[in-house]
Protein backbone atom coordinates (compact mmCIF):
# COMPACT_ATOMS: atom_id res chain seq x y z
CA UNK A 1 0.00 0.00 0.00
CA UNK A 2 1.06 3.56 -0.21
CA UNK A 3 1.38 6.30 2.35
CA UNK A 4 -0.29 8.54 -0.22
CA UNK A 5 -3.58 6.71 0.29
CA UNK A 6 -3.53 7.67 3.94
CA UNK A 7 -3.43 11.39 3.22
CA UNK A 8 -5.15 11.47 -0.13
CA UNK A 9 -8.81 11.76 0.73
CA UNK A 10 -9.48 14.93 2.61
CA UNK A 11 -12.41 16.71 0.98
CA UNK A 12 -12.94 18.81 4.04
CA UNK A 13 -14.55 21.56 2.03
CA UNK A 14 -17.86 20.08 3.17
CA UNK A 15 -17.09 21.17 6.74
CA UNK A 16 -17.39 24.76 5.64
CA UNK A 17 -20.77 23.97 4.15
CA UNK A 18 -21.94 22.62 7.49
CA UNK A 19 -21.01 25.88 9.19
CA UNK A 20 -22.72 27.96 6.51
CA UNK A 21 -25.87 25.85 6.41
CA UNK A 22 -26.15 25.60 10.19
CA UNK A 23 -25.82 29.35 10.58
CA UNK A 24 -28.50 29.97 7.96
CA UNK A 25 -30.89 27.19 8.93
CA UNK A 26 -33.31 29.59 10.53
CA UNK A 27 -33.32 32.21 7.77
CA UNK A 28 -35.90 32.72 5.04
CA UNK A 29 -37.96 30.31 2.94
CA UNK A 30 -35.02 28.05 2.24
CA UNK A 31 -34.69 27.00 5.87
CA UNK A 32 -35.68 23.35 5.29
CA UNK A 33 -33.42 23.01 2.26
CA UNK A 34 -30.52 24.57 4.11
CA UNK A 35 -31.14 22.34 7.14
CA UNK A 36 -31.25 19.27 4.89
CA UNK A 37 -28.01 20.35 3.23
CA UNK A 38 -26.35 20.67 6.63
CA UNK A 39 -27.54 17.20 7.66
CA UNK A 40 -26.25 15.81 4.36
CA UNK A 41 -22.83 17.43 4.83
CA UNK A 42 -22.67 16.08 8.40
CA UNK A 43 -23.32 12.53 7.22
CA UNK A 44 -20.79 12.71 4.37
CA UNK A 45 -18.20 14.10 6.78
CA UNK A 46 -18.87 11.26 9.23
CA UNK A 47 -18.21 8.72 6.47
CA UNK A 48 -15.06 10.60 5.47
CA UNK A 49 -13.75 10.82 9.03
CA UNK A 50 -14.26 7.09 9.64
CA UNK A 51 -12.55 6.29 6.34
CA UNK A 52 -9.53 8.44 7.20
CA UNK A 53 -9.26 6.75 10.60
CA UNK A 54 -9.49 3.33 8.96
CA UNK A 55 -6.85 4.29 6.39
CA UNK A 56 -4.47 5.30 9.16
CA UNK A 57 -4.86 1.88 10.77
CA UNK A 58 -4.55 0.06 7.45
CA UNK A 59 -1.47 2.06 6.57
CA UNK A 60 0.15 1.05 9.87
CA UNK A 61 -0.73 -2.59 9.20
CA UNK A 62 0.78 -2.42 5.72
CA UNK A 63 3.98 -0.81 7.01
CA UNK A 64 4.26 -3.46 9.75
CA UNK A 65 3.58 -6.30 7.30
CA UNK A 66 6.09 -9.09 7.78
CA UNK A 67 5.18 -11.17 4.76
CA UNK A 68 2.99 -11.48 1.70
CA UNK A 69 0.01 -12.72 3.76
CA UNK A 70 0.09 -9.62 5.96
CA UNK A 71 0.06 -7.45 2.84
CA UNK A 72 -2.77 -9.55 1.37
CA UNK A 73 -4.83 -9.04 4.53
CA UNK A 74 -4.18 -5.29 4.50
CA UNK A 75 -5.16 -5.02 0.81
CA UNK A 76 -8.28 -7.13 1.45
CA UNK A 77 -9.28 -4.91 4.38
CA UNK A 78 -8.74 -1.79 2.30
CA UNK A 79 -10.87 -3.23 -0.49
CA UNK A 80 -13.64 -4.07 1.98
CA UNK A 81 -13.45 -0.62 3.54
CA UNK A 82 -13.71 1.12 0.17
CA UNK A 83 -16.76 -1.01 -0.63
CA UNK A 84 -18.16 0.02 2.75
CA UNK A 85 -17.60 3.71 2.02
CA UNK A 86 -19.44 3.36 -1.26
CA UNK A 87 -22.35 1.59 0.52
CA UNK A 88 -22.44 4.28 3.20
CA UNK A 89 -22.41 7.09 0.64
CA UNK A 90 -25.15 5.38 -1.39
CA UNK A 91 -27.30 5.22 1.75
CA UNK A 92 -27.14 9.01 2.12
CA UNK A 93 -29.86 10.85 0.24
CA UNK A 94 -28.23 14.00 -1.11
CA UNK A 95 -30.12 17.21 -1.74
CA UNK A 96 -31.28 17.19 -5.37
CA UNK A 97 -28.98 20.09 -6.17
CA UNK A 98 -25.87 18.02 -5.36
CA UNK A 99 -27.05 14.55 -6.42
CA UNK A 100 -24.88 14.42 -9.59
CA UNK A 101 -21.79 15.40 -7.61
CA UNK A 102 -22.65 12.94 -4.85
CA UNK A 103 -22.75 10.24 -7.54
CA UNK A 104 -19.32 11.44 -8.73
CA UNK A 105 -18.03 11.09 -5.18
CA UNK A 106 -19.23 7.48 -4.98
CA UNK A 107 -17.83 6.68 -8.43
CA UNK A 108 -14.43 8.11 -7.47
CA UNK A 109 -14.10 5.54 -4.70
CA UNK A 110 -15.08 2.83 -7.19
CA UNK A 111 -12.05 3.63 -9.33
CA UNK A 112 -9.96 1.76 -6.78
CA UNK A 113 -11.69 -1.57 -7.42
CA UNK A 114 -9.77 -2.67 -10.53
CA UNK A 115 -6.27 -1.81 -9.27
CA UNK A 116 -6.99 -3.38 -5.89
CA UNK A 117 -8.24 -6.58 -7.53
CA UNK A 118 -5.10 -6.72 -9.68
CA UNK A 119 -2.96 -6.16 -6.59
CA UNK A 120 -4.75 -8.95 -4.70
CA UNK A 121 -4.43 -11.31 -7.69
CA UNK A 122 -0.71 -10.62 -8.07
CA UNK A 123 -0.11 -11.19 -4.36
CA UNK A 124 -2.09 -14.43 -4.45
CA UNK A 125 -0.22 -15.67 -7.52
CA UNK A 126 3.14 -14.75 -5.98
CA UNK A 127 4.17 -12.95 -9.16
CA UNK A 128 6.65 -10.31 -8.01
CA UNK A 129 6.72 -8.35 -11.27
CA UNK A 130 2.91 -8.35 -11.43
CA UNK A 131 2.81 -7.29 -7.78
CA UNK A 132 5.09 -4.34 -8.51
CA UNK A 133 2.99 -3.33 -11.56
CA UNK A 134 -0.19 -3.66 -9.51
CA UNK A 135 1.22 -1.60 -6.65
CA UNK A 136 2.29 1.08 -9.11
CA UNK A 137 -1.15 1.09 -10.76
CA UNK A 138 -2.79 1.36 -7.35
CA UNK A 139 -0.55 4.30 -6.40
CA UNK A 140 -1.32 6.04 -9.69
CA UNK A 141 -5.03 5.43 -9.28
CA UNK A 142 -4.85 6.79 -5.73
CA UNK A 143 -3.71 10.14 -7.12
CA UNK A 144 -6.62 10.11 -9.58
CA UNK A 145 -9.10 9.15 -6.86
CA UNK A 146 -7.80 11.97 -4.69
CA UNK A 147 -8.35 14.49 -7.48
CA UNK A 148 -11.84 13.19 -8.27
CA UNK A 149 -12.96 13.06 -4.64
CA UNK A 150 -11.69 16.57 -4.02
CA UNK A 151 -13.31 17.87 -7.23
CA UNK A 152 -16.66 16.31 -6.29
CA UNK A 153 -16.38 17.68 -2.74
CA UNK A 154 -15.58 21.17 -4.05
CA UNK A 155 -18.57 21.04 -6.41
CA UNK A 156 -20.84 19.85 -3.59
CA UNK A 157 -19.54 22.56 -1.28
CA UNK A 158 -19.96 25.27 -3.92
CA UNK A 159 -23.55 24.20 -4.50
CA UNK A 160 -24.36 23.99 -0.79
CA UNK A 161 -22.88 27.44 -0.24
CA UNK A 162 -25.01 28.81 -3.07
CA UNK A 163 -28.10 27.84 -1.06
CA UNK A 164 -27.16 30.59 1.36
CA UNK A 165 -27.06 33.21 -1.39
Amino acid sequence: MTGRARTALRPRALLAAVAVTTALAGCGGQAAEVRDAGAYADRVNQVQTRFEQDLAGLDKAAVAAQDRRDVQRAVQRLSERIDGVQRELRSIRPPASVAPNHARLIAAFGRWNAPLQAFRRALRDRDSSATLRAKTAFSTETATVEQEVNAAARAINDRLRSLAD
